[in-house]
C-alpha cells in the first residue's frame, strides 16, 4: 500500500476508520480500503501547584503509564521526574505576559495532542494548578471534540487552594468572608479585564478574590479598587511560588501599600498570586495568637500601618 495522508473519521470510542487509496491492478485502477487504527487516549491532567506531593493518586498513573508529556513551561524537574522515563517530554509552555517568551501557540499544542493521538499514543497534557481552571483546557477539550476525540479530565489542585494552605490564609472564614472568587489580573493583551471593579470594591470587606496572573497589573488593579471606593486598608497578600518549598515568599499589606511592599520586596520571579479580602490578615491573628509560632513563608510581617485593627478583620474561634 503506497504511503498517503489519511483520510480519518471516528466515532467517540472505539477504533478509527482510516481511508486510503491503494493501486490495484495493472491499469492503475484505484480504490479505497479501510483500515482500522486504534486511536490512542488522551488525558488532561492537573499538576497541583508545585509541590509533587499535592499530586493526585490519578494524576501520578496517568504520568507513569504516558508515551507522550506535553507539559506547561512551569511544571517541576521534581514532578516530571515522576512521568514514565521512557516517555517523550515536550515542553509547550509559556510564561505569561513575557512577549520574549511565548512558547508554542495554544493551536500548535492542539495539533500536538491530535497528531501523538492518532499515532495510537498514551498522551498526557500536563498542566499546573487544574485543567480547568484558567488552564485552557475547555479550549482543548473543545478541539478534540472537533477532531471526533473524547478526552479525559484528571483534575488538579489550583493555585489558589495550595496558596491558601501554605500560608495558612483561608479562603472563607466565618464570619469574615462567605463569598470566593477567581478572576484573572489581566487580558491577552496585557490590559486590566473587564470586571465590575465597582462591585470588587464595594465586596472587598466581605469576601476573598484571588487574582490569578496579576503580578504584572498589581499596582493597576490596587488603583482601580481604590478609585472605586475600596478602603484602603483592606487586607492583601501577594503569594509567590506558592507551595515551592525552597521559593516561596508571601508579602502581606493593604490594597495601599501592596504595590510598594511588592516593589521592595523583589519577588515577581515565580509564578505569583493575588489574594484580596479579609482573611488575608489571617496568618498575621494567628502569629499576634502564638507568636512564637512563625507564620508560614511570610516575608514581609504586617505592621500596623500596613493593616489596622486586624482583630476587627478577622475574629478566630
Amino acid at each position: 500500500m503506497a504511503a498517503v495522508d489519511l483520510v480519518i473519521a471516528q466515532d467517540f470510542v472505539g477504533p478509527i476508520m482510516c481511508s486510503c487509496p491503494v493501486e490495484l491492478g495493472a491499469q492503475g485502477a484505484k480504490q479505497h480500503e479501510f483500515v482500522r487504527v486504534e486511536l490512542g487516549q488522551v488525558s488532561l491532567v492537573g499538576a497541583g501547584p508545585g509541590d509533587p506531593e499535592l499530586l493526585t493518586v490519578k494524576a501520578l498513573r496517568r504520568m507513569q503509564a504516558a508515551e507522550v508529556v506535553l507539559h506547561d513551561k512551569l511544571i517541576s524537574d521534581e514532578v516530571l521526574s515522576l512521568c514514565n522515563p521512557k516517555a517523550e517530554l515536550v515542553n509547550v509552555g509559556k510564561r505569561c505576559g513575557d512577549v520574549k517568551d511565548r512558547g508554542l501557540q495554544q493551536q500548535d499544542i492542539h495539533g500536538l495532542l491530535l497528531l501523538h493521538c492518532r499515532e495510537g499514543k498514551r498522551v498526557v497534557r500536563l498542566k499546573c494548578g487544574d485543567p480547568l481552571i484558567f488552564g485552557r483546557g475547555g479550549e482543548e477539550l473543545l478541539f478534540l471534540a472537533e477532531h471526533g476525540i473524547r478526552a479525559e479530565v484528571v483534575p488538579g489542585i489550583t493555585a489558589a487552594l495550595g496558596a491558601a494552605a501554605s500560608c495558612q490564609m483561608p479562603l472563607t472564614h466565618r464570619g469574615a468572608s462567605n463569598e470566593v472568587r477567581f478572576v484573572v489580573g489581566q487580558d491577552k493583551a496585557c490590559r486590566l479585564p473587564p470586571l465590575d471593579w465597582a462591585e470588587l470594591a464595594k465586596k472587598a470587606p466581605k469576601q476573598t478574590v484571588v487574582f490569578y496572573m496579576g503580578m504584572r497589573s498589581l499596582e493597576r488593579i490596587c488603583t482601580h479598587l481604590l478609585d472605586n471606593g475600596a478602603e484602603e486598608s483592606t487586607p492583601m497578600a501577594l503569594i509567590e511560588s506558592a507551595t515551592f518549598v525552597r521559593e516561596e515568599m508571601a508579602v502581606v499589606g493593604s490594597i495601599s501599600t501592596l504595590p510598594g511592599l511588592a516593589k521592595s520586596s523583589g519577588v515577581g520571579g515565580g509564578p505569583v498570586l493575588l489574594i484580596l479580602g479579609p482573611t488575608a490578615a489571617f496568618p498575621q491573628r494567628l502569629h499576634e495568637i502564638t507568636p512564637r509560632c512563625p507564620v508560614a513563608a511570610m516575608t514581609v510581617p504586617y505592621e500596623s500601618k500596613h493593616v489596622s485593627h486586624i482583630a476587627d478583620w478577622v475574629t478566630l474561634g
